[in-house]
């Protein structure tokens, strides 16, 4: 899937500047949505060309709103083997409310500048592709309670949770079956970043039935939900973000970093 397809119709004025901006907005929108799930989903496209530029394939901004949705793979990525003729000055990707692969995501957003696409490629077959992806910012936004039930799915272990997310603490508790013990258990930890694409349970303090855990048996737990989260091989999003601040606030985990539109995978790669 790939959700730039829709710039396809973009490529009807490169180079002519007859371009509908207003048509091209509403048929871009109805394609991405078409490949989105979900009853209610609502996609919103907005695009700005760059005036005269445009007959040189340069495109000032797009931005793309969707809410209320699901997938389950990464639907942006580059084709780096393309022809890079064309500018893209911004793309801002502005998600909320879906679903990732089990994983409720309360928002999403990314600023990213200068990317190329293969504006031959848009004008002989009215096909947009990326083939090069700027470096910008973005942010992930996950709700206490969707962190819980995201637990709870991932590991069988681990029958019932309630997560508790403030001050940069994060509270996990529960009741869970594991090898060692079958117990209540409290986590009383911080979630940091590791090497960009993972999200982890570090300086734990661990239960059982309020009791505190030794060492052995903590570590036991720990590397079993370590890592809570893994941006790549669990929700496909490779290197799209590089995680470098993990905040915990008010019931929400907020994970920022680095963010690009990744390179199109070989299908060994794709973890979908």
């Amino acid at each position: 899937m790939n959700l730039l397809l829709p710039f396809a119709l973009l490529a009807l004025g490169l180079g002519y500047g007859d371009i509908q901006v207003g048509r091209f907005e509403r048929d871009a929108a109805k394609e991405i949505a078409s490949q989105l799930g979900g009853d209610n989903k609502t996609v919103r496209v907005d695009a700005r060309p760059d005036g005269l530029g445009l007959a040189w394939g340069r495109v000032e901004s797009a931005t793309i709103e969707a809410k209320d949705f699901s997938l389950t793979q990464l639907p942006f990525f580059t084709e780096p083997e393309r022809s890079k003729a064309g500018w893209l000055g911004n793309l801002t990707i502005s998600l909320k409310e879906f679903d990732l692969r089990g994983l409720r995501i309360a928002e999403l957003r990314a600023e990213i500048p200068d990317s190329r696409y293969d504006l031959g490629l848009a004008r002989r077959e009215r096909v947009f592709r990326l083939s090069k992806s700027g470096e910008g910012t973005g942010w992930v936004k996950v709700r206490e309670d969707d962190l819980a039930d995201y637990i709870v799915r991932k590991y069988a272990e681990v029958k019932s949770c309630t997560v508790r997310i403030d001050r940069d603490v994060v509270w996990v508790e529960g009741y869970g079956e594991f090898l060692i013990v079958k117990s209540n258990f409290t986590i009383i930890a911080k979630l940091v970043p590791e090497e960009g694409t993972r999200l982890v349970l570090t300086d734990a303090k661990v239960y059982f039935n309020w009791v505190r855990a030794e060492p052995e048996t903590a570590k036991v737990l720990l590397d079993l939900l370590n890592p809570v989260v893994d941006l790549h091989t669990e929700l496909g999003l490779f290197d799209a973000i590089y995680v470098t601040d993990v905040r915990l606030r008010d019931g929400f985990v907020l994970a920022s970093g680095r963010t690009r539109v990744p390179i199109r995978p070989a299908p060994a790669d794709n973890p979908g």
